[in-house]
């Protein structure tokens, strides 16, 4: 089973001798850096470990590259069965780093060590909060707001979050609740959370790391209100949304004698004295096409001024194009360093100096125009803040624009056991798919480069990937504009290349990628319809603009008078999960986190009949969480199988049973070992093509049964559909380049779809025995040559849409040409399934009763009934 985190500490477990699982009892870490590092910088990752491997309330010691002892803090974020360790949370302060690859281990003692090393400690009383790192404290009060005291002194007269709304009042938000989210021996976490006047939300972490003088301050703020999309468009502009002028960090030094300020803008620049007051201002990304219309505001305007950063310095301006900048204040032997992470790829940002206050615009009113935060969107931004004497300043912060990246290694996450489908990169031999990736990693139109074409910068935009395949039918101006919001879970994709290779290059996607889905993509609100509350937005629109519709798909720019089927919002048929689950156990992300069961909780309330207003008549399933392509399709599909897998990633990081009971309800309704395959028309490729998507989550549900030893009877439901489904595929399915006429647009999407096809035949035969598994295997093999056949012939076969589906499939293509799937478990004895029932969705319910004069009846009579217009405000959730 998986620990969830049960109160606001991270449990503090660590590893176990596993001599007996033929393992080593020591986890290789490995930290990259771009060059020698001298200053301390807190890293926090997550390990993957076998089964058996870890268990509670023994020791974990972690050593450098010299095997020296490092403070170490550990979390558990998800359990094996059998109650050992799955994934473990590590946090420690790296020093003294060299360039490249630095070696440490995380060892097995049996026992807790005992440290002599400095340490993080926390005192928390009522309104008051205490941390204590070493000669340095901070105090949080819910009056009085941070205090750092250095040396025995204090070092600020203020701390705080500001917003200037777009009247230009400035407002302060109103503290809700705080609480330590996380405390341990090398960091402290306090999040805080609150309101401003105007509705807007602000969620506020504050990091303290043992023996620094280190703060990371983390805010996100959200709209939570909804959108009101009238006619399904979402475009800027919207009611719902709320305008503001600025959000600053504030902080005031306490004078101590003359302050003396020292900056520089990008890095490798010296630092320089500030004469008066001094800023940075960056108003755009400073690349080539700084002034695309992906920046349009909600009048259709590029709001950017110009290309690059301001500097003013007293009276004096100088220019350029990405600024990285630091800055330093220093009195009296104190001083306070500043940097913000990503401040030009997610301008605009500022940083301003005038007399004792530091403003660290978020949100800077530099800008000029008002900002906009749509109703259920949120955005985070980070600040790095060191506080200590004069003399610790050299480059404390220097590492904030390039961190460094740790992880294990390619064979630790394959051997550990928690992806079955991942092949080392580097112990396997080169494979084409290797040779693909490799393309898009450092060819000339890698993901990172490609980023430049529609400028895929600024504080919404930053993390996405260019849906640069959509400009291949695109007949408007140039440049196409086209979002792909996670589309096959780009971001597992992702993700997925760098546990198998341990390339830091795919890390540098992902992060910015996952953080963007969080805030951007994902619906953050819980005042709209059930059917959208929560869920994650559609790619833009196929082969047309997204106009101001920014990252919502649908834009009145695309709507025609005459076409009334325009428009829509979030759908199961776009719902991808794994990639954030991922993403957390790499990271300990809390929003990503939330993000998962946030899209889990919307798929159970989508298909909640309660929420619907056709409840008053029947108040059960709406269907909308299984339906592909049409509402009155429940067959296997990318709709349920979305479901079926978001649900099991939400059980993996809740433990709620609820969520498996889910899935396998999901799997009743959709699929059954006596179906009859021929009627489902699978070979409608334009309409049915997706139901490969479905049996891949059907395999994911039976490993997990099978992990967890519950090869009952719903294990043998599963495995008999699969199998069911897999017999048709080996006798009817051929390549879809052998149907060029039930193709309308023949694209390398079809190739990669092919790969799926593929890998179910090769994931069915762990469950078959010959001669059918021996069918599975071959024509598994053969549809994936023939794929890969078929990509090559397509130019745009590294196109955002050609990889994210390569990235999916091909780690699984790669292991299965190495060797055949191991075979799964049988189920413990035989079932009768009986026969298939169809589902029909409520609305369609609703419609037959009040077609009929006997259901009419009824509904007249529920509908007078008074109880019934109050059961979704009382019902048990």
């Amino acid at each position: 089973m998986n620990l969830v985190y049960s109160s606001p500490e991270l449990r503090s477990d660590s590893i176990a001798a596993a001599g007996s699982l033929g393992v080593d009892s020591s986890v290789p870490l490995i930290i990259q850096y771009a060059s020698d590092c001298r200053s301390p910088q807190p890293i926090t990752v997550g390990l993957p470990l076998p089964r058996g491997f870890l268990r509670q309330a023994n020791g974990v010691a972690l050593r450098d590259a010299a095997g020296g002892p490092v403070l170490v803090q550990t979390g558990v974020m998800a359990r094996w069965p059998d109650g050992s360790v799955k994934w473990l949370l590590a946090d420690f302060v790296a020093e003294g780093l060299l360039e490249g690859a630095n070696k440490w281990s995380l060892a097995a003692t049996g026992h807790r060590p005992k440290s002599t090393l400095l340490q993080v400690t926390v005192e928390n009383s009522g309104q008051l909060a205490l941390v204590n790192s070493g000669d340095k404290s901070y105090r949080w009060h819910k009056s009085l707001g941070l205090a750092v005291v250095a040396d025995g002194q204090e070092m600020l007269d203020a701390f705080d979050l500001v917003l200037t709304d777009r009247k230009g009042s400035r407002l302060t938000a109103k503290i809700d609740s705080a609480e330590f989210e996380t405390r341990g021996p090398v960091r402290v976490t306090l999040v805080l959370n609150g309101s401003f006047r105007n509705g807007l939300r602000i969620e506020s972490r504050y990091c303290f790391f043992a023996g620094t003088g280190l703060v990371r301050v983390r805010v996100t703020l959200h709209n939570p209100r909804p959108a009101r999309h009238r006619g399904g468009l979402w475009d800027l502009g919207d009611a719902g949304s709320v305008l503001f002028r600025e959000l600053a960090l504030m902080l005031r030094l306490k004078k101590h004698g003359n302050l003396q300020t020292s900056w520089r803008a990008e890095a490798g620049q010296p630092m320089r004295a500030a004469n008066g007051t001094w800023e940075v201002y960056q108003d755009s990304s400073g690349g080539e096409n700084w002034r695309s219309p992906n920046h349009v505001n909600r009048d259709g305007i590029v709001p950017c001024s110009f290309r690059g950063y301001r500097v003013r310095n007293a009276q004096e301006e100088e220019f350029g194009r990405r600024a990285t900048p630091l800055v330093c204040l220093q009195g009296e032997g104190r001083c306070l360093t500043a940097a913000m992470p990503e401040f030009w790829q997610q301008f605009p940002k500022a940083i301003q100096v005038e007399g004792e206050t530091l403003r660290l615009g978020l949100f800077p009113g530099q800008h000029g125009e008002l900002f906009e935060l749509q109703g259920g969107e949120q955005k985070s931004h980070t600040v790095w803040l060191h506080f200590g004497p004069r003399t610790e300043f050299n480059d404390s912060l220097d590492w904030v624009y390039s961190p460094a990246r740790s992880g294990a290694t390619p064979g630790w996450y394959v051997h550990s056991g928690v992806l079955p489908h991942l092949a080392s990169a580097v112990e396997a031999p080169q494979s084409r798919f290797d040779e693909y990736l490799a393309e898009i990693l450092e060819g000339k139109n890698n993901l990172v480069a490609r980023r430049e074409g529609i400028d895929e910068y600024g504080w919404r935009h930053y993390g996405e990937i260019y849906a640069d395949h959509e400009a291949e039918h695109y007949a408007g101006t140039a440049p196409h504009i086209s979002h792909y919001n996670n589309q096959y879970d780009f971001l597992g994709g992702v993700i997925c290349q760098f546990l198998r290779s341990g390339d830091t290059r795919w890390f540098d996607i992902f992060e910015p990628l996952a953080r963007h889905v969080i805030d951007i993509d994902i619906y953050h609100t819980d005042k709209d319809r059930a059917a959208y509350n929560g869920g994650l937005f559609w790619f833009t629109d196929h082969y047309k603009t997204a106009a101001t519709a920014t990252h919502r798909t649908y834009s009145r720019a695309n709507c025609t008078v005459r076409d009334d089927s325009y428009g829509g919002g979030p759908s199961s048929n776009h719902n991808f999960s794994t990639g954030l689950l991922l993403y957390h156990y790499l990271t300990g992300d809390p929003n990503a986190r939330a993000a998962v069961l946030s899209l889990a909780d919307w798929v159970v309330n989508m298909d909640d009949g309660r929420e619907t207003v056709f409840r008053l008549i029947d108040d059960g399933p709406t269907g909308l969480a299984t339906y592909t392509g049409t509402p009155d399709y429940h067959g296997p599909g990318r709709g349920a199988g979305n479901s079926i897998n978001c649900m099991i990633d939400a059980w993996l990081l809740s433990e709620q049973r609820a969520y498996l009971d889910k899935s396998e309800e999901f799997i009743r309704r959709c699929i059954h070992p006596n179906d009859v395959v021929p009627a489902r028309n699978l070979l409608n490729v334009e309409k049915r093509w997706s139901y490969t998507v479905f049996l891949v989550a059907l395999d994911r549900y039976l490993r997990l049964k099978a992990e967890l030893r519950e090869l009952d009877f719903m294990y043998a439901y599963a495995r008999a559909s699969l199998l069911r489904y897999a017999e048709w595929m080996v006798a009817n399915e051929k390549p879809y380049f052998d149907q060029l006429e039930k193709l309308e647009y023949p694209t390398e999407a079809w190739a990669g779809q092919e790969f799926r096809k593929a890998n179910v035949m090769r994931l069915a035969s762990a469950y078959a025995d010959d001669p059918l598994r021996s069918h599975l295997l071959r024509r598994g093999e053969e549809l994936a040559d023939r794929a890969w056949h078929d990509l090559e012939r397509f130019t745009t076969r590294y196109s955002a849409r050609g990889v994210a589906l390569l990235m999916a499939e091909g780690p699984l293509d790669a292991k299965s040409r190495l060797a055949p799937i191991p075979q799964m478990p049988r189920p413990v004895q035989d079932h009768g399934f009986g026969v298939p029932e169809t589902f029909v969705p409520q609305k369609q319910r609703v419609l037959d009763q009040l077609r009929a004069v006997r259901g009419l009846g009824k509904a007249v009579l529920k509908l007078a009934n008074p109880m019934k217009w109050f059961e979704r405000d009382c019902a048990v959730k």
